[in-house]
């Protein structure tokens, strides 16, 4: 099957996930009973939500600077535009192309950070910082959360504290390929001694080049300003949750907010629309309903957590792009022709 069809099939895969979750939320819902919930909900406590949203947005940006500033210093005003736009493209865009968009919208804007270098550092951020964070929050909370472990059982538990280490695992190796690059691409290459040697030059010439983008690992203060930065945006992620729960006056402890965020973080990792639709309020939806939330309050809570978070960020992107004066078609054609290259 050829990139175009295959690309096509993805796409309507995803919408049709979409469908079927929604499908799966709203079939045994009481119309009347969401709409009065909705109806009722004080949305005052939606401003400090916003507001937190607004801060992620910025502390994202800051931390990508500790990470980009061993290959250039960039202006903070380019890589917040890139951050807004690259988050505002996976709400419009496709095939989670916002990572792509990201790392091209701050090569257009600093020439002196290539392409692969801002993949590079977006792909560490993503798989390596993020995930582990996660991991972390999430054990953290089931550990205490009586609650939670009554939902599960011990396979998934023991699941839980193994991705933890794979995770963690996964960060020694970055660091490793950060610190000795040309060792790990060497050694690449040699396990793959089934190709050509101009194919293992090219695996090895791609390793580099993706090193190029973790320069900032070599330097431990800066891992460990990133990993702070890291673990402070997933924190402030998680009490931002709490703002929506007062909409509707929820009485759920504190972890509710966190498990929320790392099962919809885990939700939204599934094909689907653009935007994450589905995957996201249902990932909501359980996690409220597993403290105990009604469905219909629970459903309720899951379209206004989607709708402000959209919205903002949407709004936020598209500020963006028309202040750096970029096109989101120029920005997603070059995130298909990567995609493609990299399938």
């Amino acid at each position: 099957m050829t990139t175009g069809p295959k690309r096509k099939l993805y796409i309507g895969l995803g919408v049709v996930i979409s469908i079927v979750l929604l499908w799966s939320l709203f079939k045994d819902i009481e119309f009347a009973q969401l709409g009065t919930v909705l109806m009722k909900g004080n949305y005052f406590w939606l401003i400090p939500n916003v507001l937190m949203i607004v801060l992620t947005m910025y502390q994202r940006a800051y931390r990508w600077r500790d990470m980009v500033k061993p290959i250039s210093p960039v202006p903070f005003k380019n890589l917040l535009a890139a951050t807004c736009v690259g988050f505002m493209a996976n709400n419009v865009l496709p095939l989670r192309l916002g990572e792509f968009v990201r790392a091209y919208s701050l090569s257009a804007q600093d020439k002196r950070i290539s392409k692969s270098a801002s993949l590079a550092t977006i792909f560490v951020e993503r798989m390596v910082f993020d995930l582990t964070a996660l991991l972390l929050i999430f054990g953290a909370v089931f550990w205490l959360s009586d609650t939670l472990q009554s939902k599960v059982d011990d396979s998934i538990t023991f699941g839980i504290y193994a991705s933890i280490g794979i995770a963690i695992v996964g960060l020694f190796i970055m660091m490793l390929l950060a610190t000795r690059p040309e060792r790990v691409g060497g050694s690449i290459a040699r396990y793959m001694f089934f190709l050509p040697t101009r194919a293992k030059e090219t695996v090895k010439e791609i390793v580099m080049k993706f090193a190029d983008g973790l320069q900032f690992m070599r330097d431990i203060r800066a891992s460990l300003r990133v990993g702070f930065q890291t673990l402070m945006i997933w924190v402030l992620m998680g009490l931002s949750n709490l703002f929506v729960f007062q909409v509707f006056g929820f009485d759920v402890p504190y972890a509710t907010a966190f498990v929320l965020l790392v099962v919809v973080s885990i939700s939204i990792l599934l094909p689907s629309s653009p935007g994450f639709v589905g995957v996201y309020h249902v990932g909501a939806v359980w996690s409220l309903t597993t403290y105990g939330v009604a469905k219909e309050d629970a459903l309720s809570c899951a379209l206004v957590l989607h709708a402000t978070q959209y919205l903002v960020v949407t709004l936020m992107g598209f500020y963006f792009l028309k202040k750096e004066h970029l096109s989101l078609k120029n920005l997603e054609e070059e995130a298909v022709e990567e995609s493609e290259r990299s399938h």
